[in-house]
């Protein structure tokens, strides 16, 4: 009888990739940090460099997860579905749908507007009353609608009004995600599929700004004002499920939005946990609710803390690194798959065998204007089918030296399915769908 293949636990930590600055002694915030259990880990495992969408390039969370899921990149549907679908909102064909934020702006005499504050403190009473008033718009056989998800989010869809006319999800964003920059026009892609198509959603996109502008004018004379940037459009499609592309029953833990609309997308649990102030308590945290969930049945799970990502995006380098070392205080007993411990207190055993990995998704390095970066994050595997290398560090310099080399996120899956002895091989076909994995339910041949 064929002995279970293991559970995979992955800790992601969002953000984690940076750069070496001076003011750290030319090293990265992770290689400053004091990180003994990851330190600890790194020693037991094999270790490696990654390139989520390959070198150079910055994906967002959402597209480096969908590709370390296991699926191609040119199958993403875009992160205005994910943020539409966290948000509980039912979608449709043949409607595009794009991600949208209040913000207050300044017009300047050229006639362009200047961002003031992405993230305005204004009361959320007043951007639903806001929202409420610009929450329909038609223009040319195209309808605009906008539903507000909270604080200064929405979500806005695009859709045919007059039944022959379709919208395009090739064009510009508007969000340019700094202050002080202007806000963006929306302009149909050179490379638009259907070039008419983009122009004709293009124009009724900017038709539709050009109300909110007027409609939403401060009654004074003031020289700001409210305005709407809008960006990650995507056109939903429909996507191979998570257990029929790699054979697992998929399970995240999380506090974000963008991780109930993948598991909605993808046929992957979802738990949303809420953050809490300690970050070392809620590393902890997370970590427990991670086995707990592979002891109810998961085979994969993942445990995503966002804090390096936030703090990468204030800036400071110094900040991030004492933010690596709290979440490092929260990870006690992954070298030996021993029982998780925090505190001096055992908390919850591994299940036997499980494969661990602890990595990033993308770079966020603090002192730059980048939002993120192509920089390469560390990862490392402890496994019984993989041999642990020399390193005993776990960060960007030393895991490049490791036995497991530089990979791309594409290599994530195919090599975590060979630790748990699922991987598919190369050529075979046993279900209708061809995934990554060796299909245990394909359909039996049977004599009538």
């Amino acid at each position: 009888m064929t002995q279970p293949a293991p559970p995979l636990l992955v800790i992601m930590l969002d953000g984690m990739g940076d750069r070496p600055w001076p003011i750290l002694g030319g090293l990265t915030p992770l290689a400053a940090a004091d990180t003994p259990n990851l330190d600890a880990f790194a020693a037991a495992s094999a270790t490696g460099i990654l390139h989520t969408v390959g070198p150079g390039r910055a994906p967002g969370t959402d597209l480096a997860h969908f590709v370390l899921f296991g699926y191609p990149q040119s199958d993403y549907p875009g992160r205005g579905t994910l943020e539409a679908l966290g948000a509980g909102l039912e979608l449709h064909p043949h409607q595009i749908v794009l991600h949208a934020i209040f913000v207050t702006v300044r017009p300047q005499p050229d006639g362009s507007l200047e961002i003031v504050e992405r993230h305005p403190r204004a009361d959320g009473d007043v951007i639903a009353e806001m929202a409420a008033r610009i929450s329909e718009f038609e223009h040319d056989g195209l309808r605009v609608n906008l539903i507000h998800t909270g604080g200064e989010e929405a979500i806005v869809t695009v859709g045919s009004s007059d039944g022959a006319t379709l919208p395009s999800p090739d064009i510009t964003d508007t969000d340019p995600h700094n202050n002080g920059w202007p806000a963006g026009s929306v302009r149909p892609l050179d490379s638009a599929t259907d070039w008419l198509a983009a122009s004709a959603t293009a124009n009724a996109l900017t038709a539709y700004l050009q109300h909110i502008y007027t409609e939403l004018a401060p009654a004074d004379t003031s020289d700001e004002r409210p305005f709407l940037l809008l960006k990650w459009v995507s056109e939903p499609r429909d996507i191979a499920s998570f257990t029929a592309q790699t054979g697992m029953r998929g399970h995240i833990v999380s506090s974000s939005r963008i991780f109930e609309g993948m598991g909605q997308l993808l046929g992957m649990e979802h738990q949303q946990v809420a953050s809490l102030p300690n970050l070392a308590e809620d590393t902890s945290m997370r970590l427990e609710s991670g086995i707990r969930a592979l002891h109810d049945g998961a085979d994969f799970v993942l445990v995503h803390q966002k804090a390096p990502d936030v703090a990468g995006h204030r800036k400071d380098p110094v900040a991030k690194r004492d933010v690596l070392a709290a979440i490092d205080r929260g990870l006690g007993g992954l070298s030996k798959r021993t029982p998780h411990t925090f505190d001096g207190r055992a908390l919850s055993s591994l299940p036997p065998g499980t494969i661990v990995v602890v990595t990033g998704d993308h770079g966020t390095p603090a002192g730059t204007e980048l939002i993120h970066s192509g920089d390469p994050v560390p990862f490392a595997v402890l496994a019984d089918a993989v041999a642990p290398d020399e390193q005993v560090s776990f960060d960007e310099r030393a895991c490049a030296q490791g036995i497991l080399g530089h990979m791309l996120g594409s290599d994530f899956m195919p090599l975590m399915l060979n630790a748990r002895g699922t991987v598919r091989y190369s050529g075979g076909r046993l279900s209708s769908h061809t995934g990554l994995h060796w299909p245990r339910d394909y359909e039996p041949f049977r004599t009538e």
